[in-house]
């Protein structure tokens, strides 16, 4: 198997479907299901120290597999431990592993980034909706704050995505005539744990990276079983990987040293839509004051502008509709980014590109 048929293989991995059996079997089963992809490289593919980083990733997915196990057991401190070893870095029988995370999958977000978030607001209250109303939970309301994918109940997050679809499929596709939408843009820059399925330009540019990351893909990307039930085991391993986040931030008092959120690939991936992969690109940040007497993080405030939340159909009154006739001289990654670009998400994104930006309140 060459690495190019590897790169497809691991992408069809995920998002992990979700089966009767119990969550730690099929975790681990994905788990060791790609070290024997890793294994089976053609030796021609191979570099030199391909049997190290074979191990490594082994190393990674243990790590993973004894955290599951420990969440299991109601041993949340030795489960938080056994990621941080992963991220941090250890000695194991005598031989020093580090720099995992902290070398391969940090991602430096620029100032002037876009960002979207939606939220489900019922028609008799669209007219009072204002900024803050689409910035996360207020610290004073915490008691609203649910189990999310990357966020534990009490503690506000704030989720964004790169693309208006993003959040429809993170929201499993509300009516859009039921949600409001705001355009968030970044004041500074800032960097992000960066856990999203490797693009294939990614693949191309450092393959090896994205081998070594790999695992915290599959393991943050298994699908909700039950959706309905409190507690959901998916969630296990992306909220011990916020923790992370959280108390490495407490560890360095230098601004240049912190990484503030995650960015991941939304476990709502599928072929439904012909759309660039991106588009299933999300950003979570715990807030950074999470002891203030404020409603909003100050920190989050000032890293953020966001437009005054809006609707499509609203949109579509003022400035009609968008364009409705395709092109046919493109290659398949310019139609893609037409498809998506020609929809009522592009046009939700074209009608906010001249809205008035300003700071929460």
């Amino acid at each position: 198997m060459d690495k190019n048929t590897l790169y497809k293989k691991m992408i069809a991995m995920v998002p992990v479907e979700s089966n009767d059996g119990d969550f730690r079997l099929l975790v681990k089963k994905q788990l060791n299901n790609y070290v024997h992809l890793l294994e089976e490289l053609d030796e021609d593919d191979c570099p030199g120290d391909w049997t190290l980083i074979v191990a490594r990733v082994t190393q990674l997915c243990n790590g993973l597999n004894r955290a599951v196990n420990s969440e299991y057991k109601g041993m949340r401190h030795s489960a938080y431990n056994a990621i941080k070893h992963q991220l941090d870095g250890y000695k194991n029988q005598n031989v020093e592993i580090t720099g995992l995370a902290i070398d391969a999958n940090i991602q430096d977000i620029s100032s002037g980034a876009v960002f979207y978030r939606m939220r489900k607001v019922a028609l008799e209250e669209q007219k009072k909706i204002k900024r803050g109303d689409l910035f996360h939970i207020p610290l004073d309301k915490r008691g609203l704050v649910e189990t999310q994918r990357y966020s534990v109940p009490g503690y506000p997050c704030l989720y964004l995505s790169q693309r208006v679809y993003g959040c429809w499929e993170e929201m499993n596709r509300p009516d859009f005539g039921t949600v409001m939408v705001s355009k968030f843009q970044s004041q500074a820059d800032f960097r992000v744990l960066d856990i999203r399925m490797p693009s294939k330009k990614l693949w191309d540019n450092n393959w090896i990276k994205c081998v070594k990351y790999f695992p915290f893909v599959i393991a943050s990307m298994v699908q909700v079983k039950n959706s309905k039930d409190s507690y959901k085991p998916e969630y296990l391993i992306p909220q011990l990987l916020t923790e992370w986040v959280i108390a490495h931030n407490r560890e360095f008092t230098d601004k240049s040293d912190e990484i503030i959120g995650i960015m991941y690939t939304s476990s709502q991936k599928n072929d439904d839509f012909d759309y660039p992969e991106e588009s299933y690109d999300n950003l979570a940040i715990p807030v950074l004051s999470p002891l203030s007497s404020k409603k909003y993080c100050k920190r989050l405030k000032e890293l953020f502008k966001l437009s005054k939340p809006t609707y499509y159909d609203l949109e579509v009154l003022k400035h009609g509709e968008g364009p409705n006739a395709g092109r046919f001289d493109l290659t398949e990654e310019e139609q893609r980014e037409e498809n998506i670009n020609l929809s009522h998400f592009g046009s939700m994104e074209d009608y906010l590109e001249l809205a008035e930006m300003g700071f929460v309140e």
